[in-house]
């Protein structure tokens, strides 16, 4: 059984933020650079629980000047899985936009977690 992380979910993830499109695509961007490393921590929770799928629903500031990902939170966690959140949340903070913006930006990310076969 493989992990697969949605990409449906990881384009909405700023759609109605008031950010502007070009913040919205270095957001999804830098995102989609950490989805190889969020599906790895989804495959490591999966050798425990084969059945595990849900959303996980993050909540981070990307910093004035740097655009460093960081304050992240989770809002929801269907899984309820501690060390995913904590793998997840640890891939993020690595992340930080490519044009940071002269304001701090928060930013609400969901990120949709299915097996397949």
């Amino acid at each position: 059984m493989r992990a697969i992380l949605m990409t449906a979910i990881l384009l909405a993830g700023c759609a109605k933020s008031g950010m502007g499109d070009a913040v919205r695509t270095d957001v999804n961007a830098r995102m989609e650079s950490a989805r190889g490393q969020i599906t790895d921590c989804y495959a490591k929770a999966l050798k425990l629980d084969r059945k595990l799928r849900g959303m996980i629903v993050l909540q981070f500031d990307a910093a004035a000047q740097t655009g460093k990902f960081e304050q992240i939170t989770v809002l929801r966690d269907d899984m309820n899985d501690t060390t995913l959140q904590k793998c997840v949340i640890d891939s993020v903070g690595l992340l930080k936009l490519a044009t940071p913006q002269k304001t701090k930006l928060a930013i609400t990310y969901p990120l949709d977690f299915a097996p397949t076969k």
